[in-house]
C-alpha cells in the first residue's frame, strides 16, 4: 500500500515537473498579449477608430442628419390611410351615413325614423393627402437645422482633432516617464554605491554616522520618487488604453522617443494669425442656425398656404367598397394674434441669436490665447533646453570631480550627494522641458490646424 502511494507520488511529481514550463509560458504569453509597442502614428489611427468621444461625436452627426430629414417634410407629400367601423342611433350620423353610402330613398325622410333611427352601421375606408405649399417659418427652420448639421460634423472633426492632440500628450507622457525612471533607477545606483561606501567607511571608523545617514536618506529619497514616477507611469498608461479605446489592463510601449526638431518652421509673428479650426467653425455654425431660427420666429406671423385631398369609401357591410367620395382644396391659415404668443417667441430667439454671438467672440478671444500661450510655451522649452543641456554638462564634470576627491577623503559626502543630486533634477529638468517643447508644438497644430512637420 505505502509503495503505491510512494510511486503515485513520483508520478505527480513528474507531472508537475512538466507542466511548470508549459504554466510559465503561457503566463509569459498572457503578459506580453497585454504589451502593446506602437508608434504615434499608429496610436493615433487606433484612437480615431475606437476613441469613445469620436464615437459620441459622430452619433452626434447621426442624430442631427436624422433631425434634418425630418424637415423634408416641408416639401414633401403626406399620405395617410386609415379605416373605421362605426355602428351608432345618432340621428344625424345615421342619416349622413346613409348619404355617404348612397342608399337614401323616400322613407328615410319619415320624421319617425330621422328623429328616432334603428342602429346603423358604417365602414368607410379614408386616403388622404396633404402637400404643404406655403411654410415660410418651416422652410428657415430647416435651414437651420441644415446648420447644425453642419455644426455637429465640424465638432466632430474636432473632436477627432482634440483626440489626436491628447494621444500625443499621453504618449509623449509614456515616455517622459519612462525617462524620468531611467534618470530616478541611475540616480538610484549611484545613491545605493555611495551609501555601500559610506557604511564601509563608517564601521572602519572613516566617516561619521551622520554622513552615513545622509547617504542613506539620499538613497531612500531617490527610491521614493522612483516609486512615485513608476505609479505616474501606470496611470498614463491606463489613461492612455482608454483613449485608444481598450482594456485599462493593457499596456502600451512607445516605439518611439522625444526629439527636438531643428528649425525655424513656427511663424514668430502672431499679429496677424487668424484662428480657423474645426471648433471656431463649428460656433459659426451655430451662430448662423440661431440666426436662421431668429428669422423663422419672426415669419411664423406671415399665413401658411396648403392644399389637401381625400378619397373615401362607404359601406353598410364590412369591406364593402361601394360608394365612393372625394374632396380636395387648399387651406389659408393666418394666425393674426396669439396672445403675444409668437412675439414672445419672437424675443427668444433674437436673445439666442446674440447670444451665440458673443459666445463665438468670446471662443475667438479665447483660441487667440491659447494660440499666443503656446507660442510662448515653446519659446520657454526651448530656453530651457539651453539651460538644462548646459547645466547637464556641468552637474557631470562637478560630479566627476567630487567624486575622485570623495575617494581620496577630501570630500565631504554631503557635498558629493547635493552634486549628485543637481545632476539628477537638472536631467528631470531637460526630459520635462523636452516634453513641453513637443506638446508646446502639439497645441499649435491643433489650434491653427497645421502640421509644422511638414
Amino acid at each position: 500500500m505505502n509503495f503505491k502511494i510512494s510511486y503515485v507520488l513520483k508520478v505527480y511529481i513528474i507531472l508537475m515537473l512538466f507542466m511548470t514550463p508549459v504554466q510559465l509560458s503561457a503566463q509569459s504569453a498572457t503578459n506580453d498579449d497585454s504589451m502593446l509597442s506602437l508608434s504615434l502614428q499608429e496610436a493615433m489611427e487606433i484612437a480615431l477608430e475606437q476613441n469613445f468621444s469620436i464615437d459620441q461625436a459622430e452619433f452626434d452627426v447621426d442624430k442631427t442628419r436624422a433631425q434634418y430629414r425630418q424637415t423634408n417634410a416641408v416639401f414633401l407629400p403626406q399620405l395617410a390611410f386609415e379605416y373605421n367601423a362605426v355602428s351608432t342611433n345618432d340621428p344625424l350620423n345615421v342619416f349622413g351615413f346613409k348619404l355617404k353610402q348612397e342608399v337614401v330613398s323616400q322613407q328615410d325622410f319619415n320624421p319617425a325614423l330621422l328623429n328616432d333611427p334603428d342602429t346603423y352601421e358604417n365602414y368607410s375606408a379614408k386616403f388622404e393627402v396633404r402637400q404643404p405649399l406655403f411654410n415660410p417659418d418651416m422652410m428657415m427652420q430647416r435651414g437651420a437645422v441644415k446648420s447644425q448639421l453642419n455644426s455637429a460634423n465640424e465638432q466632430l472633426q474636432g473632436t477627432k482633432n482634440h483626440v489626436r492632440y491628447q494621444v500625443r500628450n499621453q504618449y509623449y507622457s509614456l515616455i517622459l516617464h519612462t525617462r524620468q525612471i531611467e534618470v530616478l533607477e541611475n540616480a538610484l545606483e549611484t545613491a545605493s554605491e555611495h551609501r555601500r561606501q559610506a557604511q564601509n567607511f563608517y564601521e572602519e571608523g572613516l566617516l561619521s554616522k551622520e554622513d552615513y545617514l545622509a547617504a542613506r536618506v539620499y538613497e531612500l529619497e531617490m527610491e521614493s520618487r522612483k516609486i512615485n514616477s513608476e505609479n505616474q507611469l501606470n496611470n498614463v498608461q491606463e489613461e492612455m488604453a482608454l483613449l485608444l479605446g481598450m482594456d485599462g489592463s493593457e499596456k502600451i510601449i512607445p516605439t518611439e522617443d522625444l526629439d527636438r526638431t531643428i528649425g525655424n518652421f513656427i511663424p514668430s509673428d502672431l499679429s496677424n494669425i487668424e484662428v480657423n479650426n474645426a471648433q471656431t467653425r463649428a460656433i459659426e455654425q451655430r451662430v448662423k442656425a440661431a440666426e436662421r431660427m431668429s428669422k423663422s420666429a419672426k415669419f411664423s406671423f406671415l399665413p401658411k398656404i396648403n392644399l389637401f385631398g381625400s378619397y373615401e369609401y362607404n359601406d353598410p357591410d364590412f369591406g364593402g367598397f361601394d360608394a365612393n367620395s372625394y374632396m380636395i382644396g387648399a387651406n389659408l391659415r393666418w394666425n393674426i394674434f396669439s396672445g403675444f404668443s409668437q412675439a414672445g417667441k419672437v424675443m427668444e430667439a433674437r436673445a439666442d441669436y446674440r447670444k451665440a454671438q458673443s459666445m463665438q467672440q468670446s471662443h475667438l478671444f479665447e483660441m487667440e490665447n491659447r494660440v499666443r500661450e503656446a507660442y510662448r510655451s515653446l519659446e520657454h522649452a526651448e530656453k530651457e533646453l539651453e539651460l538644462t543641456e548646459e547645466s547637464i554638462e556641468q552637474s557631470e564634470e562637478d560630479v566627476k570631480i567630487r567624486t575622485n576627491r570623495y575617494r581620496e577623503g577630501m570630500e565631504r559626502t554631503t557635498d558629493l550627494l547635493e552634486a549628485e543630486t543637481k545632476l539628477a533634477e537638472a536631467r528631470l529638468k531637460n526630459v520635462m522641458a523636452l516634453y513641453k517643447y513637443n506638446m508646446s508644438i502639439a497645441a499649435l497644430e491643433m489650434l491653427l490646424e497645421q502640421d509644422f512637420n511638414n
